[in-house]
């Protein structure tokens, strides 16, 4: 019998319990004494409760199981590899705060192109097999590819979320998997476990067929949900089980969960999307929505099933605007969307807007067109263990009021594919981004890993980035406060207090560089300040540079694309306009030799690296 990595310190929880009333670490100014604080959520968020614990933190491994670090990026430590029949992974520190209904949520990795089953067993009985089937084929990848990146072997390392309602015990339990098929298992990365919010055992049901709802994936079933939802009482849920719905715009309501099953379906129709003008902004840029509501409280989507917009093919980037978004909502309370695929997108996949306490844990996102996750000026929200491929920014905070982002808290995510950020602030930044958290991150196939971008005139301020890791990136990591010059909004804009610390970038493509850069005008100079790194190895940049270019442009209201400053004057990370910036333990080198510095600073005032 084999172990997994051994030591009680290495088995422990990645994450708090209790949706993180508050952040216990310090910000970026440490030195400061400030902290981030996290408002207490409402009553009806609190009921949800989440954590999650590393695959390779197992008590037992036995057969060709093995904990790995070959195919990277993963989480923690490494990941689990099931190898042949009969391997058994177990894992007997999983702890719940009382006795319950409890979604399980296994991230798994399976490159084969066929089901890798294994039966789950729980406290010794055992629950179910799970197929871990081969997840949705990512599209063809329009970035250059890094030397020494294997687009065949980093397949192992995007995941997918697989998700199994069970029965925990108060404090420990014991979860056991064991591979059943000659292939062996998946790979797996973590373990999570979540509240089963919206269980519909307890509460009013609403079946859509008893309303007229067919669920054959041909006939029309928008008039039989849509009455199923208005005819849910408070606290009921609708229920869609076992078929395939098709349906055109449906609107939510207050006090209700939409429950789709495990196995079901609910398709779009896309001729029959509606336009939502509460919904629009920016000269009315997004109406049309698939699953909407506005000024709702206490509503839940989840139940294990797939949420479908039935876009399967990719979009060219003119496209119209108008195209339709699969799930959003206007100024809502209390929201949670937990255990759903939401797959083949039109546009802007997932768009709170103006909305806050909310909830996004254990979805699987695919979307070959435009954004992944779209918070909107909302404050107040959690998004956990998700996975997500996006055509454009998979996680992209942005503000069109001066509401801004605040509070909001991401932890144990994987992005398999974006074309463009992995995580971005900003373009739209009229309104203040602070007191964010991005922890436990995995990217791969990423244009940009960290981006801040500030250019409508507003600010942004303690915004912590941990435990980041990267593969195939064009470049780590890029900051730029540009004031207000997209917008013409005038007046000073400050971007201070971002740390990033714990982050491992592999195979950079660009020879640009990274950046942190403010701006200066003929009034102002927007600077960017108190910004520290903290172990960051990134191996290698990519060089090739026989001269060294000059210094780029000031930003001058331009769209901000990253590739408008082209090649900068150092290798690694080009400072500017900058206060007060602490590289701690920063690692790099470069491949091929580059004639350029590694670290080039203009107009930076307190630079210190130890």
């Amino acid at each position: 019998m084999g172990g997994g990595i051994s030591g009680q310190e290495k088995r422990v929880l990645r994450c708090d319990g209790c949706l993180f009333d508050r952040i216990d670490r310090r910000d970026a100014r440490k030195d400061y004494g400030e902290e981030i604080s996290v408002k207490k959520q409402s009553q009806f968020v609190e009921n949800f409760w989440t954590t999650y614990f590393e695959a390779e933190c197992c008590a037992a491994l036995t057969g060709a199981c093995r904990v790995s670090t070959e195919y990277f990026p993963y989480l923690g430590d490494g990941y689990v590899e099931m190898n042949n029949a009969g391997g058994k992974v177990c894992w007997d520190l999983i702890r719940v705060p009382r006795r319950g209904s409890y979604w399980l949520i296994i991230k798994y990795a399976n490159h084969t192109g066929h089901d890798l089953p294994c039966e789950l067993k729980v406290n010794g009985v055992k629950v179910k097999t799970i197929p871990f089937s081969p997840f949705l084929t990512n599209w063809a990848q329009p970035w250059p590819e890094a030397h020494g990146y294997n687009p065949q072997t980093v397949g192992w390392a995007k995941y997918w979320n697989a998700r199994v309602l069970v029965e925990l015990e108060e404090g420990k339990n014991v979860i056991e998997l064991t591979s059943v098929s000659e292939k062996g298992g998946p790979h797996i990365d973590n373990l999570a476990v979540s509240s089963a919010v919206g269980m519909p055992s307890s509460q009013p049901v609403i079946d859509v067929r008893d309303y007229g709802a067919v669920g054959d994936g041909a006939t029309d079933d928008t008039e039989a949900i849509a009455s199923a939802i208005k005819a849910c009482p408070p606290g009921g849920t609708v229920v869609l089980e076992g078929g395939v719905f098709m349906a055109g715009s449906l609107t939510l309501k207050s006090n209700m969960t939409l429950w789709i099953g495990e196995g079901a379906i609910l398709r779009a129709i896309l001729d029959k999307i509606c336009c939502y003008p509460e919904a629009a902004f920016e000269d009315g840029y997004i109406t049309r929505y698939f699953l909407f509501a506005a000024d709702v409280e206490n509503l839940v989507i989840t139940g294990g099933g797939v949420i479908d917009l039935n876009t399967t093919k990719k979009l060219p980037g003119n496209a119209h605007p108008l195209r339709p978004t699969l799930l959003g909502w206007v100024n809502c309370r209390n929201i949670v969307v937990s255990n759903v695929d939401l797959i083949n997108g039109d546009f802007w996949m997932f768009v709170p807007q103006r909305s806050n306490r909310i909830v996004i844990d254990g979805i699987n996102l695919f979307n070959r067109n435009k954004d992944g996750i779209a918070p909107l000026d909302c404050h107040d929200v959690q998004i956990t263990n998700c996975v997500i491929s996006a055509g454009d920014d998979a996680l992209t905070p942005k503000s069109y009021t001066k509401d801004g982002v605040a509070n909001l808290i991401v932890k144990n995510v994987t992005i398999n594919y974006t074309k463009w950020k992995g995580i971005k602030f900003g373009f739209s930044s009229v309104g203040d981004f602070r007191d964010c958290l991005f922890e436990d991150i995995a990217m791969v196939h990423v244009q940009a890993g960290i981006t801040v971008l500030l250019l409508d005139g507003g600010n942004a301020s303690n915004l912590r980035f941990n435990r980041i890791r990267m593969n195939n990136v064009y470049t780590p990591i890029t900051l730029l406060n540009g004031g207000g010059l997209r917008s013409g909004v005038t007046g000073l804009s400050v971007m201070r207090n971002i740390r990033i610390c714990d982050l491992e970038a592999r195979n950079v493509y660009s020879p640009s560089g990274s950046f942190i850069m403010g701006t200066r005008t003929p009034e102002l100079v927007h600077r960017v300040e108190d910004v520290r790194l903290e172990h960051v190895n990134v191996q290698p940049f990519r060089g090739g540079l026989k001269e060294v270019p000059p210094p780029p442009l000031e930003y001058d209201g331009r769209k901000a694309d990253i590739r408008i400053f082209g090649n900068l004057p150092a290798w690694a990370y080009y400072m500017r306009h900058a206060d007060h910036i602490v590289f701690e333990d920063v690692k790099h080198r470069v491949d091929p030799p580059d004639v350029r510095p590694d670290i080039v600073l203009d107009d930076v005032n307190g630079f210190v690296r130890t």
